[in-house]
């Protein structure tokens, strides 16, 4: 068990003080926890909530315009300011997932933006041990997805809100029993089956739902051994209703296994837009099957759980407490052409932590024995390989809690977030019993890389008043944060070591001010935070004193408009980013990954960034039947120090500056139909200085510009209410219309390539 109580006395005295004077207790997302949420879902537009920061919301429109079988972070992608790229066709594959917002990303390493599920914090959204949100919900359960632009609610659960927040509000139960059973099948060999149950009220106050899916999709580039995605997921919900109280349980489970896709250079991009360089037929060659596509693998099983209480003291006072536990086990596949032998400081060969000593071998003798060297005879020898394998459990548990209290001409709320996580990350490698015939291998591993137990203690207080003075509604907050990690090598206890990483007082003030009734006037400015992750600790000789925890200073002003047929809000930005930490792209030789390395790169801070810019959004129903949404971006990202490689002035690497989604939309009587546009205009994919042909170079790798078309059509119909099948729903979704060659993202200097265009057919059936 962590020492709180050494957190508690760290915690800034003025934040201390006003926690006790107003008995904390901690508030989640305002609209996940209201209890008219579930109502709002049907008439929020994209404009979000009324607060002091920018702020989007998804509507039930945006679930008809992606495949069933797709990611749900999917949803998000045409909310102004958003860019989410997926490796995969139907983003089945986490390890090539990248999000970035405001000059902020989620990649494989970098996690500069929150997420939570109903409030609850995911845990961290990174490759190696982190959980986006699709781990914990279908797209069918998923009531709205609100986005935070910039700066997130202050009772909002996350460590790595420096860029804003996206919270995913899943869907309540029915009030009526009713079954669902729905079929997808698509491209590339996608197949879906999805199937829930809503029990209707019983015991005269409780509603409740469990559903169950299963999918499967190929991956898009090249046929047979191509690799492969297999998710099955279960999540359940009840919601019941009390005199003074509503108790609200939700379950998730998640049992994936997908199959990686490569990152490619600009130039093999021009050369091949349909190949990532990982192969699809076994050719008994080592080198060559390394890059052997069922062998890049993720293999990840996620299990959520919490429950909410939602309780009224008083007529003037709301509390909600919510405690929270996560397990996850993950596992990450490569297949290294050759084996490890590992020798300690007398030359003797270990099978456990690194040694003194890493040597390579190629081959065995006869008798099995390595032949170490590389000048020796190997005609009679037999070629090895090895399977390695990242193995990445997690046990989180924690609590939320939220005190509101309306006064006369106020509403003030307080509240603290706290868990504790316990993680093993561990490496083996694992011998390949016959490198000729496939990646069959030996389940006793032959060499343990490393094995290190981390520990993470976090709490977080927040206090918020919320001020009304005639017409204008002013809000005032601070929050602080109380992080301690410690990490324990289990094979060599001088690699043990602990870093505190607290945030100071972290102010935030805004104001929103109605012009008309229609029109309002918002501003607000906030100090984010991320904490120094336990990640770091991984790295082997990396020098912590060096890295600084990254912060973020988010200023925003707007106008947001509200009428009968159009809703529409514009804000202007400006951040001051200071300290952000990346991961530098994982060496590689000879064009393969160094699999020896313990982490695949090391974390540097790169200096300052500055951005600013416009977001705007309008959602414009302009006839009975139709309707238009668009979103516009426009964001200048800049670094503003001259440090490791990077050169102030220069853009920001891999960041959109001006990005257009438009859909158009249908709906009359039983049918619906439209068609969605993203054009995202040319930007630099890399900024560290390089050398071509003797002369430095920095922001480089014009990533061309492209316009993608997405193309749905559904019915949806009413039976006869005597038989048993109750509604029939058909949707269809073509993306990537016009089958564009394109990059999708990814890290600098090394890009995803998009999948070419996918076609879906869902038939569902309502009882």
């Amino acid at each position: 068990m962590g020492d709180f109580t050494v957190l508690l006395t760290r915690l800034h005295p003025l934040t201390l003080s006003l926690l006790l004077a107003l008995q904390p207790a901690v508030q989640a997302e305002e609209m996940a926890n209201n209890a008219d949420a579930e109502a709002a879902i049907e008439v929020m537009s994209i404009t979000g909530k009324k607060v002091a920061y920018a702020n989007n919301a998804t509507d039930e429109s945006a679930k008809l315009q992606q495949a069933a079988i797709s990611n749900v972070m999917d949803l998000i992608n045409k909310l102004p300011g958003v860019n989410v790229a997926q490796g995969d066709a139907f983003g089945s594959d986490d390890y090539t997932t990248t999000v970035s917002m405001r000059g902020f990303v989620i990649d494989r390493a970098d996690q500069q933006i929150g997420i939570t599920v109903d409030g609850i914090p995911n845990g961290g959204s990174a490759y190696a041990g982190g959980s986006k949100a699709n781990r914990y919900l279908d797209s069918e359960n998923t009531g709205f997805v609100e986005v935070g632009q910039g700066t997130g609610d202050i009772s909002s659960a996350s460590l790595d809100a420096l860029g804003g927040t996206i919270n995913f509000v899943s869907a309540n139960p029915m009030a009526e029993q009713q079954a669902r059973l729905d079929y997808s099948t698509g491209s590339f060999n996608a197949r879906r089956y999805f199937a829930r149950f809503d029990s209707g009220e019983v015991l005269g106050n409780t509603t409740s739902y469990f559903s169950l899916s299963d999918s499967y999709n190929s991956r898009w580039i090249g046929t047979g051994s191509n690799g492969f995605s297999n998710r099955l997921h279960a999540e359940a919900k009840s919601v019941t209703e009390l005199d003074n109280a509503k108790i609200t349980a939700r379950f998730s489970y998640d049992d994936a296994h997908e199959d990686n896709y490569d990152y490619r250079s600009l130039t093999q991009f021009k050369q091949n837009p349909k190949f990532d360089g990982l192969t699809n037929i076994w050719t008994g060659n080592p080198d060559i099957d390394q890059n052997f596509a069922e062998a890049w693998s993720t293999l990840r099983e996620n299990t959520l759980a919490y429950v909410k209480g939602d309780f009224t003291l008083s007529e003037n006072l709301q509390l909600d407490v919510s405690p929270y536990l996560h397990l996850q086990e993950g596992r990450g596949d490569w297949l290294p052409p050759y084996q490890v032998y590992a020798t300690d400081a007398k030359g003797q060969q270990i099978s456990q932590g690194n040694g003194a000593k890493r040597q390579t071998f190629n081959y065995v003798d006869a008798q099995g024995r390595p032949i170490l060297d590389p000048k020796a005879d190997t005609s009679n020898a037999k070629r090895v390989s090895s399977y390695r394998h990242t193995h990445y459990d997690k046990n989180r548990y924690g609590l939320t809690a939220n005190l509101n209290w309306q006064l006369d001409n106020q509403q003030i709320r307080t509240g603290l977030w706290f868990e504790q996580q316990e993680r093993n990350q561990s490496r083996d490698w694992h011998q390949v019993l016959d490198a000729k015939v496939y990646h069959y291998y030996d389940e006793t591993p032959y060499w343990v890389q490393f094995n290190d137990d981390y520990q993470n203690d976090v709490m977080k207080f927040y206090v918020q008043d919320k001020i009304a003075l005639g017409d204008l509604e002013l809000t005032l907050g601070v929050q602080q944060y109380l992080v301690d990690v410690e990490r324990n090598d289990n094979f060599n206890s001088a690699n043990n070591g602990s870093l505190d990483s607290d945030s100071d007082l972290l102010p935030s003030v805004g104001l929103v001010y109605p012009l008309t009734a229609n029109l309002e006037f918002f501003a607000g400015f906030s100090k984010n935070f991320k904490a120094i992750p336990d990640t770091l600790l991984n790295t082997v000789g990396q020098d912590f004193n060096k890295l600084e925890p990254e912060t973020a200073q988010n200023f925003d002003l707007g106008l947001r408009y509200q009428g009968d047929s159009i809703n529409a809000s514009a804000t202007l930005y400006n951040i001051n980013f200071d300290n952000r930490i990346t991961l530098l792209a994982y060496q590689e030789v000879d064009g393969a990954p160094d699999y020896l390395t313990e982490l695949d790169g090391t974390f540097v801070n790169v200096g300052g960034v500055k951005s600013k810019g416009l977001e705007a959004n309008i959602d414009w129903r302009f006839a009975d039947s139709l309707s238009l949404n668009s979103g516009l971006t426009l964001n200048n990202s800049e670094y503003t120090q001259n440090v490791n490689g990077y050169r102030e002035g220069d853009k920001v690497a891999a960041i959109p500056e001006q990005m257009l989604s438009a859909t158009l939309k249908y709906q009359h009587e039983n049918y619906r139909a439209g068609l969605g546009a993203k054009y995202t205009a040319e930007y630099f994919g890399a900024a560290k200085r390089t050398e071509i042909n003797k002369v430095a170079v920095w922001n480089r790798d014009e990533i061309p510009a492209l316009t993608l078309l997405n193309l749905y059509a559904g019915y949806h119909a009413e039976m006869a209410q005597a038989g048993l099948i109750q509604t029939l729903d058909l949707s269809f979704i073509i993306n990537n219309l016009t089958d564009k060659r394109y990059l999708a993202g990814g890290q600098e200097g090394a890009y995803l390539l998009g999948a070419e265009r996918s076609a879906s057919l869902t038939i569902s059936l309502g009882f």
